[in-house]
């Protein structure tokens, strides 16, 4: 059995208050939104694109880092 892949997410706000996520490895895997939750659920529904042939053929889990820690929700 293959060990999965693990695609670092990083998660963040801008000064005005808005969040980001972004895969650093796969740029177009990324998302805005007013919550963490918001970009979270986008990129989780965005994800299971990268799985196939034509992407990455392999399983793989997101690991979630949001900077400046929990705190910052």
């Amino acid at each position: 059995m293959n060990k999965a892949e693990v695609i670092d997410v990083i998660a963040g706000r801008y000064a005005n208050g808005g969040w980001y996520a972004t895969a650093p490895v796969i740029p177009w895997l990324a998302a805005e939104g007013g919550t963490l939750h918001d970009v979270m659920k986008t990129i989780e529904m965005i994800a299971p694109a990268l799985q196939g042939k034509l992407c990455l053929d392999i399983p793989f889990k997101l690991d979630w880092h949001v900077e400046g820690g929990i705190n910052e929700i």
